[in-house]
């Protein structure tokens, strides 16, 4: 049996490895002519790509049983019955044969194309292993609210203590209201100037993190309000900062859980 990796970026398609669904099936759509001569009877992994830097993710692996030439933006779908759904997606950029896998598959540009048989090995390795949990996923990339409570806690002290000095060593009076759960950590004054100062520790670099209603309500409606990001925070922290109205427009926010309230009897 051949391998080929298929690569989907979601950024071009409009959506993620994470809004695939086991119940739409195995199934790859490809303009590759090798796809109607080669794939049947052949194993096809689906590696998906999103965002800036680049977070790779193992989605799916199917075995073709047909190819059909269809209308459109591509040329040919293959399909089969027989496959794997990876929930969540397998994150792939810290193992340490991905790097090369990459190199040996030119950055995925060529599209559908076969793979060698020593990261065949590898894939099938990784596949047979118990599939993280979502909050692990994203932990590896984030580390803002997504790791274990103890990773959490260093990331958000680590990153409270770097914004305090640096509010502190520009002349600013810092006031902590952690425990307060206004939302917002630090209440920082100087002269006339106050700013209501949230931090968020991330782990990683991508600014990707949590935020709960109080502290979004006080992003929407209070202009004093400053949100301050330290990435890499137990590694080499960087803030980036953030006024309301720069949170307001440069981030989206998506619901990731909801709290569910028994009815009433009337």
């Amino acid at each position: 049996m051949e391998h080929y990796v298929q690569y989907h970026n979601a950024d071009v398609r409009g959506f993620s490895c994470f809004e695939l669904s086991p119940n739409e099936g195995f199934s790859i759509v490809t303009n590759k002519a090798l796809a109607k001569t080669k794939l049947v009877g052949n194993r096809v992994w689906l590696i998906g790509g999103e965002g800036k830097p680049r977070r790779y993710y193992l989605c799916l692996t199917f075995i073709v049983e047909q190819v059909e030439e269809i209308k459109g933006e591509f040329q040919y779908l293959a399909s089969g019955q027989k496959g794997q759904f990876f929930d969540p997606p397998i994150f792939l950029n810290d193992l340490p044969w991905f790097k090369d896998f990459l190199h040996s598959q030119q950055n995925f540009s060529m599209g559908l194309r076969k793979i060698k048989s020593t990261y065949v090995a590898a894939l099938q390795k990784i596949s047979k292993q118990p599939s993280p949990t979502i909050a692990e996923t994203l932990g590896r990339e984030s580390g803002a609210g997504f790791g274990s409570p103890e990773t959490n806690r260093k990331v958000e002290q680590a990153a409270i203590s770097l914004v305090m000095a640096d509010y502190q060593r520009r002349g600013w009076t810092v006031q902590s209201v952690e425990l307060q759960k206004r939302g917002y950590d630090l209440i920082c004054t100087r002269g006339n100037q106050r700013e209501l100062v949230e931090v968020k520790g991330i782990q990683g670099r991508d600014l990707s993190f949590i935020m709960t209603a109080k502290e979004v309500k006080q992003a929407n409606s209070n202009d004093e309000f400053v949100l301050c990001v330290v990435t890499s925070a137990l590694s080499a922290p960087k803030i980036h900062r953030f006024t309301a109205q720069a949170f307001r427009t440069r981030f989206d926010l998506k619901p990731i859980s909801y709290r569910a309230t028994l009815k009433q009897k009337k």
